[in-house]
């Protein structure tokens, strides 16, 4: 099936099927799906044999048991060998295990077919058991397969039935159906409305899974397109930070020297614009810097899985980042007692603690900052608390957008690049964590970064 021409499934569900892959999954979904159908067996083969039992004398019929014991045993012995090949043998490719439920479902219109005749034929109800079939076909199958089984169900049925009225195979009158069943009227009527409920169930379950095919590949298709363009929008920041690092590096460099050798003899106009010009060049330095982080937090390939301690990794960023806060902020930290050990990239749980306690050094206002690792039973977190301006809760959300800064942010500072929480975001999801914020306006805020507790201790 052309998927950019999903809109006509509907109108051709008699087609030729699409390539194997767009069916399903993988061989191993098919063979969760023919799992099932061997349980629905082991019951349809426990309940003839019971039907056998009971319907005979509370109904007062004649029935050949030996006939419906011997089917309903065969149902049962290859229903075992089915689920014993299933067993044994790992799923392989989808057209063989396709071909392997095709022969399952012809052998069990056979079976149903000798049931049939075995008790009654055209009289017994239940000969509308052939649309299960033919639903389950649409459900496994696809285009012209539905069809066959359909075909199938109405050459094998209306040759039982016009057998036993020409006399070639034996008929099983059910009792009270009256001479009503006999008469050729009643035959033709019967297959006609037998033709016609296999035929519209061939059409409406093709059809219908025709057009829910097409929705799921087109789905598959606008998710590989995604991933392509995730992929190139990783390797177009990629570029940028790789190719404007070096520039901005340099310039930042000349920028310093100047004002080092010569910023005491030069006029306060020039040496305050080369200040703002290497705050400036700053800004784009960490922009960079946060870019390679987004991306890094972005790749496929996994994050580091090792054991690190907490304690230790926080203890080391608030030492660095101590000089931030200046002599009048107090920064604490409180480490837990014990060991705080968890899984996860090293690198990244420090870039996400620095981010944290950057933020709140930056943006808290002048009271405390205290970072604190809380140990838990299942998990061990470090939270960031201060005492800032708080962030209003239509904002609590958006803070975690690349890009996104907060109004009492941008009046703090414009100097931020909005993508401290991004990255910090990125990082936890990809080592398994979560990271959650709760705050209050006019009070402050707390960060809380959480990793699953590692099993053994830290290294």
């Amino acid at each position: 099936m052309d998927e950019s021409r999903g809109g006509r499934a509907v109108a051709s569900a008699s087609v030729d099927p699409a390539p194997a892959k767009t069916h399903f999954v993988s061989a191993a979904s098919l063979r969760e799906r023919l799992d099932w159908l061997n349980r629905l067996r082991w019951g349809a083969a426990g309940g003839v044999a019971a039907g056998a039992l009971v319907a005979g004398p509370w109904l007062g019929l004649a029935l050949p048991l030996r006939g419906l014991f011997g089917a309903a045993a065969l149902l049962a012995v290859l229903n075992g060998v089915y689920v014993l090949r299933n067993r044994r043998r790992p799923a392989g490719d989808i057209a063989s295990e396709l071909r392997f439920v095709k022969v399952q479902m012809v052998v069990d219109l056979l079976i149903l077919t000798a049931l049939l005749n075995f008790t009654g034929g055209l009289e017994n109800p239940f000969f509308f058991l052939y649309t299960i079939h033919v639903i389950l076909a649409s459900l496994l199958f696809r285009g012209r397969d539905i069809f066959r089984i359909a075909g199938l169900a109405i050459v094998l049925f209306s040759g039982m039935v016009v057998g036993e009225y020409l006399g070639v195979l034996p008929h099983r009158h059910v009792a009270g159906a009256g001479e009503l069943g006999h008469g050729l009227p009643f035959v033709v009527a019967g297959l006609g409305a037998f033709w016609l409920v296999m035929l519209t169930c061939a059409y409406l379950g093709a059809s219908i899974m025709a057009h829910n095919r097409a929705i799921k590949d087109d789905l598959v298709r606008r998710q590989e397109e995604l991933e392509v363009a995730a992929r190139e929008k990783l390797d177009f920041f990629r570029f940028v930070t790789h190719e404007v690092k070096s520039p901005v590096g340099t310039a930042q460099s000349a920028v310093q020297a100047v004002l080092e050798a010569e910023g005491a003899h030069l006029a306060d106009p020039a040496r305050g614009l080369l200040e703002r010009a290497l705050a400036r060049l700053d800004q784009a330095t960490r922009i960079v810097q946060g870019l390679a982080d987004l991306t890094r937090g972005g790749g496929l390939a996994p994050a580091a899985d090792t054991v690190v301690d907490l304690n230790a990794a926080g203890a080391a960023v608030c030492a660095r980042l101590r000089d931030d806060a200046g002599p009048d902020r107090e920064l604490v930290w409180r480490p837990a007692p014990g060991a705080a050990a968890v899984r996860g990239d090293p690198d990244m749980i420090d870039k996400v603690l620095a981010n944290l306690v950057g933020n709140a050094l930056r943006y808290g206002g002048s009271g405390p900052v205290t970072v604190a690792v809380v140990d838990g039973p299942a998990e061990v977190a470090v939270s960031v608390a201060d005492r800032g301006p708080g962030i209003a809760p239509a904002e609590q959300e958006r803070i975690f957008d690349e890009f996104y800064r907060t109004a009492s942010a941008r009046e703090t500072s414009r100097l931020g690049t909005g993508l401290g929480l991004a990255i910090v975001r990125r990082f936890m999801a990809r080592m398994g964590g979560r990271v959650t914020v709760e705050s209050q306006l006019g009070v402050g805020s707390v960060f809380r970064a959480a990793w699953p507790r590692a099993g053994g201790g830290a290294s």
